[in-house]
């Protein structure tokens, strides 16, 4: 194998292991709302940009070398000089309407770069600011008014494109230096007899599970709720929602103190997982709300659950709190995003609540199948 042969296949590599084919590019492009018209409108600045590019270069490590801790990051003269020629080759391949594999291969080894000179990513996006901000002013100088901001536009949606690519490498590299600090942390504690693999565990838990109920925390919900809308969909089942919201809990705070509170809390957790299926997802969503997701089941079978859950609740709470449940069925034909579910059991939900409003009892409202 070729020197420039091995450099390739390293390149490929990299690429491959971030999971970045023509399929995750051109959707990320889209989810940008990057189009073949916005590649075209920053092709028509392509020799615009390669005349001043020696000149955006020099003003731009102007202002790099202005700030003390960049300047010590980039450390002596050779890496500068090499880091300006990575600098006008990614400046004008802004410029060239082509965003493939090879491009962002490059973009993915900037990342890598900057992380081993220990570029902080708050430099890294300071910098990021600056560049556009030289380019934007080029742009206006040699453009029509109304050009330029369809210019400026498509610039700023690519340059969003790169920098996310730029983090993915961050992340990338920071995941593998975990890897490594816990294979060592793995062996050492092999060789006193320490076993590690619970105390990982318990760390992920932590991260997963709310503090005072130990209920799923909100991110759970959100990465929990997102994947049970991918398998009902592909499975063409249905699940439900329910967004809950607890009556008088004010009240509770300001006559018998926030202690009290916290204990109402706590017996909603304790009610939840009580009354819920292993495979249910009891969460808190925030505060006094909670969520709790039923996957493989219909709302004909969700009263019975909430009579169980009313009931427990009702007889070891001794606070006059109560429920107000907004409970939509998810699927089987139907499927929104888990932010849009929320917005609709939480909609719900207020229904509910202005009937418990007018007798303080357990209320629950119902949205059909979908």
């Amino acid at each position: 194998m070729t020197v420039s042969e091995g450099m390739k296949a390293a390149e490929q590599t990299l690429i491959d292991q971030m999971g970045f084919s023509e399929r995750e590019i051109a959707r990320r492009l889209h989810l940008l709302n990057f189009t073949e018209f916005d590649a075209e409108r920053l092709k028509l600045v392509k020799e615009t940009m390669r005349n001043v590019t020696d000149d955006l270069v020099e003003a731009f490590y102007s202002f790099q070398l202005s700030d003390p801790e960049i300047a010590q990051a980039i450390g002596d003269i050779d890496t500068l000089t090499r880091l300006k020629g990575y600098m006008k080759s990614y400046i004008q391949s802004l410029f060239t309407g082509c965003y493939d594999e090879k491009y962002v291969n490059t973009r993915l080894r900037i990342g890598k770069v900057h992380k081993r000179l220990d570029v902080r990513p708050k430099l890294y996006m300071k910098a990021h600011a600056k560049l556009q901000s030289l380019l934007d002013q080029e742009i206006e100088e040699s453009c029509f008014v109304e050009d330029a901001v369809l210019i400026k536009q498509a610039l700023h949606k690519i340059l969003l494109f790169d920098a996310e690519l730029v983090f993915d490498a961050y992340v990338e590299a920071y995941m593998t230096e975990m890897q490594s600090a816990t294979r060592e942390v793995e062996k050492y504690a092999s060789q006193v007899g320490i076993r590690v693999d619970s105390m990982f565990n318990r760390l992920h838990e932590r991260s997963q599970r709310d503090q005072l109920t130990g209920l799923h925390n909100r991110r759970s919900l959100f990465d929990l709720l997102s994947y049970e809308c991918r398998v009902a969909e592909r499975h063409n089942l249905s699940f439900v929602l329910i967004y809950l919201d607890l009556n008088g809990f004010k009240s509770v705070n300001d006559l018998h103190g926030h202690h009290a509170g916290d204990e109402v809390l706590v017996q909603v957790g304790q009610s939840l997982l009580a009354t819920t299926r292993s495979v249910d997802i009891p969460s808190r969503y925030g505060g006094d709300e909670f969520c709790i997701v039923f996957p493989r089941i219909s709302l004909t079978e969700i009263e019975a659950i909430i009579s169980r859950l009313t009931e427990d609740f009702d007889e070891k709470c001794k606070y006059p709190v109560t429920f107000s449940m907004g409970i939509v069925q998810v699927g089987p034909k139907t499927f929104e995003t888990p932010e849009e579910l929320i917005k609709i059991a939480d909609g719900l939900m207020y229904k509910a609540k202005e009937r418990a409003h007018r007798d303080g009892k357990h209320h629950w409202e119902f949205e059909g199948k979908r």
